[in-house]
C-alpha cells in the first residue's frame, strides 16, 4: 500500500504543483481553474434559480459540470510526454499490473472528485434552498462526481483505444477535434435547450430519448425521487462497469506505425505559387507541414474553431435575414482574431532540444522566417478554414455570390493582417522546448478583436451585393499581390 500511495502522491503533485515547482512558485496551478469554474457554475445556477423546476435545474447544472470537466481532460496537451514518463516509471517500479490499475483508479477518483466538488457546490446549495431539503447538498455532490467520473471515463477509454489503434499523433488530432466539437455542440445545445427547461424532456432539442442517454438526467431524476427512481442506478452502474472493462482491454500500449503524410495536392501547389523556389519555399514547406503534423499544435489550435462554428450555426437559425448576415460577417472574422494565439503557439516543439537542426545549418534571416510563416499560415490555416466555412454557408442555403464575397473578404483581411502580427515571432517555429513559456504579448487582443468584428459587420451591412463582391475581390487581390511581392 505504501508503494501505491507513493505513486498516487507523485501523480497528484505533478498535477497540482508541477508548473509551480518548475517556475519556483509555491501555489497550486489548479486553484485558478477551480475558482473560475466554480464562479461560472454559480452564475449559471443563479440564472436558472428559482423559476426552473428541480429536475431540469439539477440536470442542466450536472451537464455543465460534466462538460467543463470533459473540456479540462481534453485540454491536456502534455498527455503524450506524461504517458512516456509513466512508461519509464512504471516499467522500472516494483509494482504489478493490478497495483498500477488500483493506483490509477484511486488517483483518478480523487482528482475528478476534487475538481467536481468545487464546481458542484454552488448549484447544490441553490437546489437545497429550492427544495427546502439540506440533504440534497451531499446527494447532489455525489451525483455530480458520478456524472463527471462517467464523462472522464468515456473520454479516457476513447483516447486509450485511439492510441492503441491509431497512434499518438492521430490521437492528438482526435483530442483537438473532440474538444472543438464539444465546445461547439455544447454551446449550441445549451443555447437551444435553456428556453425549453420550463417544459418536460420531450421539448428538448435532443428529445426524451436523448435525455435518457445522458447520465445527468438519470441523476436528476434520482435526486427528485430516490426511491421511485432507484432503477436508474442500473444503467449508470452498467456504464461504469463497461468502461472499466474496455479500459482494461485497451491496456497501456500504443500503435507505433509510422504516420506518413505525402506532399502534393492543392495546398502544396498554392505554396509553390506563393514561393516558387529556393530557401523561402523550403521554409514554407517545413512550417506548413509541421502545422498539420505537430500533435501539440493541432491539439491547441483545433478547439479554437469550435466556438465560431457554433455561433455560425446559431446565427443561421435566426429569422432576421439582415441581422443574420451581419452576425455571419462577424463570425467569419474569428480565424483572423485567433491568429495571435496561433502565432504564440508556433515556436513550441513536441520534442525538447530540436533547435539544433537549424543551429547547425546556414543562418536564416528572421525576415525570411516570418515571410515563410506568413505564407504557411495563409495556405494551411486560413485557406482551409475559410473554404470549409464557404461550403457550410452554401450548404445552409446562402446565396452563392453572397457566400463567396463574405468568405473571400474574410480570407483577404486575415492574410493582410497576419503579416504585421508576425513581428511578435522572434524564432524559428517548432524549435522551442515544450516546457518553456510562450512569450507573445496578447495585451491588445480585445481591442484587435473588436476592430475586426466591426470590419466584418460593416462589410456585411453593405446594402448592395455587387459592392460586397467588388470590395472582397479588391481585398483578396491586394493580399495576393503583397504575398507574391514578399517572395
Amino acid at each position: 500500500m505504501s508503494r501505491l500511495a507513493s505513486l498516487v502522491h507523485a501523480w497528484l503533485v505533478i498535477d497540482f504543483f508541477g508548473e509551480a515547482r518548475r517556475t519556483g512558485g509555491a501555489g497550486s496551478t489548479l486553484t485558478t481553474t477551480v475558482f473560475t469554474q466554480s464562479f461560472l457554475a454559480l452564475v449559471f445556477a443563479t440564472l436558472l434559480y428559482p423559476e426552473t423546476a428541480p429536475v431540469p435545474f439539477a440536470a442542466a447544472n450536472l451537464c455543465l459540470s460534466s462538460l467543463l470537466l470533459g473540456l479540462g481532460a481534453l485540454s491536456d496537451t502534455e498527455s503524450r510526454s506524461r504517458t512516456l514518463a509513466d512508461q519509464v516509471l512504471l516499467g522500472t517500479a516494483p509494482i504489478g499490473r493490478t497495483g498500477v490499475q488500483i493506483a490509477r483508479a484511486a488517483y483518478g477518483a480523487f482528482y475528478i472528485c476534487l475538481l467536481t466538488i468545487g464546481m458542484a457546490l454552488p448549484p447544490a446549495v441553490l437546489l437545497a434552498f429550492l427544495q427546502k431539503n439540506a440533504w440534497l447538498v451531499p446527494g447532489y455532490l455525489l451525483a455530480a462526481c458520478a456524472c463527471s467520473g462517467l464523462a472522464a471515463g468515456i473520454l479516457g477509454v476513447t483516447l486509450r483505444w485511439s492510441r492503441r489503434l491509431l497512434g499518438a499523433m492521430r490521437t492528438a488530432l482526435l483530442l483537438g477535434t473532440l474538444k472543438a466539437l464539444t465546445l461547439g455542440f455544447g454551446m449550441v445545445l445549451f443555447a437551444l435547450a435553456l428556453p425549453k427547461l420550463r417544459f418536460d424532456a420531450d421539448a428538448l432539442p435532443i428529445g426524451r430519448l436523448g435525455a435518457e442517454l445522458l447520465p445527468p438526467y438519470h441523476c436528476a431524476r434520482l435526486l427528485a425521487d430516490p426511491v421511485g427512481e432507484s432503477w436508474r442506478w442500473l444503467p449508470l452502474l452498467a456504464l461504469g462497469v463497461a468502461l472499466l472493462l474496455l479500459g482494461a482491454l485497451a491496456g497501456e500500449g500504443e500503435n507505433t506505425r509510422s504516420e506518413r503524410i505525402g506532399r502534393g495536392g492543392l495546398l502544396h501547389r498554392l505554396d509553390l505559387a506563393l514561393a516558387p523556389s529556393g530557401p523561402r519555399l523550403g521554409l514554407t514547406a517545413f512550417i506548413a507541414t509541421m502545422i498539420w503534423r505537430s500533435p501539440g499544435f493541432r491539439a491547441r489550435v483545433l478547439p479554437l474553431f469550435g466556438m465560431p462554428a457554433a455561433m455560425a450555426f446559431l446565427a443561421l437559425q435566426g429569422g432576421d435575414e439582415r441581422g443574420r448576415q451581419i452576425f455571419l460577417g462577424i463570425v467569419l472574422q474569428f480565424p483572423a482574431i485567433y491568429l495571435p494565439f496561433l502565432i504564440a503557439f508556433l515556436p513550441r516543439a513536441d520534442q525538447p532540444d530540436t533547435a539544433w537542426v537549424f543551429d547547425s545549418a546556414p543562418r536564416v534571416p528572421l525576415a525570411m522566417i516570418r515571410g515563410a510563416t506568413w505564407r504557411a499560415l495563409i495556405t494551411h490555416v486560413l485557406v482551409p478554414v475559410h473554404a470549409l466555412g464557404l461550403m457550410l454557408l452554401l450548404a445552409s442555403g446562402q446565396p452563392v455570390v453572397s457566400a463567396l464575397s463574405a468568405a473571400a473578404f474574410a480570407l483577404g483581411v486575415g492574410a493582410l493582417i497576419a503579416q504585421p502580427m508576425l513581428e511578435r515571432l522572434h524564432e524559428m517555429p517548432f524549435t522551442r522546448s515544450s516546457d518553456e513559456e510562450a512569450g507573445a504579448d496578447l495585451g491588445g487582443l480585445m481591442a484587435f478583436a473588436l476592430a475586426l468584428a466591426v470590419v466584418g459587420a460593416a462589410f456585411a451591412a453593405l446594402p448592395w451585393s455587387f459592392a460586397r463582391a467588388g470590395l472582397a475581390a479588391t481585398v483578396l487581390a491586394s493580399a495576393w499581390r503583397r504575398v507574391r511581392r514578399s517572395a
